[in-house]
Parts: C-alpha cells; sequence; structure tokens
C-alpha cells in the first residue's frame, strides 16, 4: 500500500500560496482554491482526523465529498478520500476507516501512525494537545521559548526523515503540521527574528508570510523524498485576515480565513 501523507500549512492565505516561489510544492500536482472547515488549528485539526478536508465545491472526488449537485435527475456527492465510519450517511470512498479518528482507523489497518506539529494545540502535555496526539504511534512536537515550535520545519523534517527511515518497509500514515506561517510570520534565521508581530502592516505580513512558504518549501521536498508514491494531502488548516474590514488575525469567519489552498495528489 501506499503512504498516506497528510501535511497542514497553518495560517496559509490562499493569495500568498498563489504568489510564492514555492517549485517544489506547486510541482507536486493541481492545487486547488477550497474553503476551511473551521477558523483556527485545533478544530480544523479535529474536522481532517474525522476525514473531512477543505472543500473546493467543484464537484470533484476528494477535494468536495459534502456538496449536493443536482442534475434534473439525480443528487450526487463526490467521493470522499479518506472516511471515517459515522453516523452520516454512507458515501462512496478510496479508503473506509474504523476509529474514534482517521488515525486509529490507519492504525487498525496496520500503518504506522507517524506525526509531529508545530503550533501548541499539539503540545502533548496538554488536554487538547494529548487528544490530538495520543493516537498516534510516533509523534514529536518541537516546544520552545519565544514561539520557537513556529519555527520548527527544519527540526520537523530532520525527524520525519529519521522516523521515515526506521519504518522503512511498512505501511504509514504521516501527519505534519507547520508553524512558520504563522504569525508572527518567522523562520530560523530570518532577519526579523524576535521582532513583534506586523499586524497593522499589512505588506510586511504578506511579504513574511510568503518567505516562510518560500523557506519551508526545501523541507517539504526533503520529506516527501522518502515517500515519493504517496496519497498525498496539503492544505492549510485555516487562512489569515490582513486588514481585510479592519480585521486581523484568525479565529472568526471571514473570506480571508476561510479560503485556503489545497492539494491531493493520489499514488500512481
Amino acid at each position: 500500500m501506499p503512504d498516506r501523507v497528510l501535511i497542514t500549512i497553518d495560517s496559509l492565505r490562499w493569495d500568498v500560496f498563489d504568489a510564492a516561489d514555492a517549485p517544489h510544492l506547486k510541482s507536486l500536482g493541481d492545487w486547488k482554491q477550497a474553503w476551511a472547515q473551521a477558523t483556527y488549528t485545533f478544530p480544523a485539526h479535529m474536522s481532517a482526523f474525522v476525514g473531512k478536508m477543505p472543500q473546493t465545491l467543484d464537484g470533484a472526488d476528494y477535494t468536495d465529498p459534502i456538496a449536493i449537485r443536482h442534475d434534473g435527475e439525480r443528487n450526487r456527492r463526490a467521493q470522499d478520500l479518506w472516511r471515517l465510519v459515522n453516523p452520516e450517511s454512507p458515501r462512496r470512498a478510496r479508503e473506509t476507516l474504523e476509529g474514534k479518528t482517521i488515525v486509529e482507523g490507519f492504525a487498525r489497518k496496520g500503518c504506522v501512525t507517524i506525526g509531529t506539529g508545530a503550533m501548541s494545540w499539539f503540545n502533548p502535555n496538554t488536554p487538547p494537545g494529548a487528544f490530538l496526539t495520543d493516537p498516534f504511534d510516533r509523534f514529536a512536537f518541537f516546544d520552545g521559548p519565544d514561539l520557537a515550535s513556529h519555527r520548527s520545519a527544519p527540526r520537523q523534517a530532520d525527524w520525519l526523515i529519521e522516523q521515515l527511515d526506521a519504518t522503512a518497509g511498512t505501511d504509514r500514515f504521516v501527519f505534519w503540521n507547520i508553524g512558520e506561517t504563522h504569525a508572527r510570520f518567522e523562520y530560523e534565521g530570518c532577519p526579523w527574528q524576535g521582532e513583534r508581530n506586523p499586524y497593522g502592516d499589512r505588506e510586511t505580513c504578506l511579504a513574511r508570510q510568503r518567505a516562510c512558504l518560500e523557506f519551508i518549501d526545501a523541507h517539504v521536498a526533503r520529506v516527501l523524498e522518502r515517500s515519493p508514491d504517496a496519497d498525498l494531502v496539503i492544505f492549510a488548516d485555516h487562512g489569515e485576515a490582513l486588514g481585510e474590514d479592519g480585521l486581523w488575525g484568525h479565529g472568526f469567519c471571514c473570506d480571508a480565513v476561510m479560503r485556503v489552498p489545497m492539494l491531493v495528489r493520489l499514488a500512481s
């Protein structure tokens, strides 16, 4: 079976992704503009972990499994990618999983489950973090002072490569939450590291989030080299308001928070 790989790029706006010079990420396949399932990290990942990803609303399999289309004779739902057995009406899916989350579902199918998170919601020493991370066989949260976890992509990539090398030849589910694109929009060694959050300066925020995405591009490439033929899902868990209607940040509903980039690429 191919690896199943899920990567979330925290807080990344669609327009920032679209403008960025991220050659590896953009070479992976057909990226789409999608609508997030939630406005901040915890509920967005809870949704993903029960198989409900952002939606493209274009009727496509795997990226638009919920919206109902009506062609005059029948209702049609697109096919799910990873569907968790739940109280909803059954639908077609590439894989149907049993358990509390898809992590548990893949484990029941014999996969080694490997994950790493940057946001504090994934800190296993807190109750919410434990809830998200306990189902994994192997999980790493890279903590540290001054939001160092938000600048952890190189260390996360190193750790994931170690885990993938150690589990070569097994079926695997791999999850990676990347934090550099979250405010304060920093990567390790960037010229503005340690400066205040630039909320209030739209152009600086946009430029720094774009620079963070361009920085993590090569680190995603390093990890995916270890799993070149995987069922791959990458999306932003939510976006970020940067002055639209006077709003800054996320955790509330507005177009900039809900509009995100998404890629689904199936193993050949």
